[in-house]
């Protein structure tokens, strides 16, 4: 299967990948009747041996079954097919889906009636989603030979079709929805500091940590610079966050040593001391000291002294402890003063 290289499919998968989140979005945003006859509290990925290599056309899709609320004769496959992007031939892609899903049902052993396939198709691109939502309207028109062409419609939740008020849940998909709508338009930087504010109700928790941390990692990579610049987007997250209690503090802090990265060697991702390091290397001695400044705050004359003309070896070692020190004493541990 092709590698999550789209920051929007990272971000997607990992959001939608929660069985919780996966069940409280269909819930809300698939047509009434259909939802009801759907018992979402059984939602449940798909065994990844169902899928086969030829089933996985994009890398950020994902597959639930579900059961029916009336019983019956096998389950409901869910399938979400994330764009973010005007695909021409969607509804080709989804039929080819459908086929490959109740192949494997059939390989598996399983007989009587196919299950039922429910495609969700979610787009947040820019662009007016202007494709038919059946199958039938991307073959030729024969009125006579119509009744031989299935016509195999998806439900489509485009996010640009929905007011702010109608993207409801709970904090994760809340956060989630909005900024997928926002992400490709000129008004995030106006609509982040609400987005962000939303992230206080979040419970104290290492999912929601995790969560956070998810999020601020696709703004950052996936934002245009046109629309949220990197010190835009620094200043929005720690204004907003800082006042959150621990956590949100914590995460406040940790966002302005991953803003320091991105600030000295653009498109460096791979870590802070890296970039620290890299900067060193340019001889960029002051980025140690903004880090240092925005790690423990105003910094006293003792350490302006250290800095004034110390080595790069030296540079680098203290880099390096900056992340993990819990004092300015413990960076300077040679004491030299």
């Amino acid at each position: 299967m092709t590698a999550l290289n789209s920051p929007h499919d990272r971000f997607f998968k990992a959001v939608f990948g929660r069985t919780e989140v996966a069940a409280e979005f269909l819930e809300r945003y698939l047509p009434a009747a259909a939802g009801q006859a759907l018992d979402w509290k059984t939602l449940r990925t798909a065994k990844d041996s169902f899928l086969d290599p030829e089933l996985a056309l994009h890398p950020a899709d994902l597959l639930y079954t579900v059961d029916l609320r009336s019983g019956g004769a096998g389950y409901v496959h869910v399938l979400f097919e994330h764009k973010s992007y005007v695909e021409s031939r969607i509804g080709l892609d989804l039929l080819r889906y459908r086929v490959r899903i109740w192949e494997q049902w059939l390989n598996a052993g399983n007989s009587g009636r196919l299950p039922v396939v429910v495609p969700v198709v979610v787009y947040h691109g820019a662009a007016s989603w202007c494709v038919s939502r059946q199958f039938a309207d991307e073959v030729e028109d024969a009125p006579a030979l119509r009744a031989y062409v299935p016509a195999c419609v998806y439900h489509l939740i485009d996010l640009s079709g929905y007011r702010d008020d109608e993207l409801q849940g709970a904090v994760m998909l809340h956060t989630a929805l909005l900024t997928l709508k926002y992400i490709f338009r000129n008004e995030l930087s106006e609509r982040l500091p609400e987005i962000l504010g939303l992230l206080r109700d979040l419970a104290q928790s290492s999912m929601g940590l995790d969560y956070v941390r998810t999020l601020l990692r696709y703004l950052a990579q996936a934002a245009s610079i046109d629309r949220l610049s990197g010190d835009e987007l620094r200043q929005v997250v720690t204004e907003t966050l800082s006042g959150g209690g621990e956590l949100m503090l914590t995460i406040a802090e940790q966002w302005e040593q991953q803003a320091m990265e991105r600030g000295i060697e653009k498109g460096i991702q791979r870590g802070i001391e890296k970039g620290i390091q890299k900067g060193i290397e340019q001889g960029e001695a002051r980025l140690l000291k903004q880090l240092l400044t925005w790690r423990f705050g105003a910094l006293p004359p003792w350490v302006e002294s250290q800095l004034a003309g110390a080595e790069p070896e030296r540079l680098e070692a203290w880099a390096k402890r900056v992340l993990d020190a819990q004092t300015l004493d413990a960076v300077f541990v040679e004491g030299i003063r």
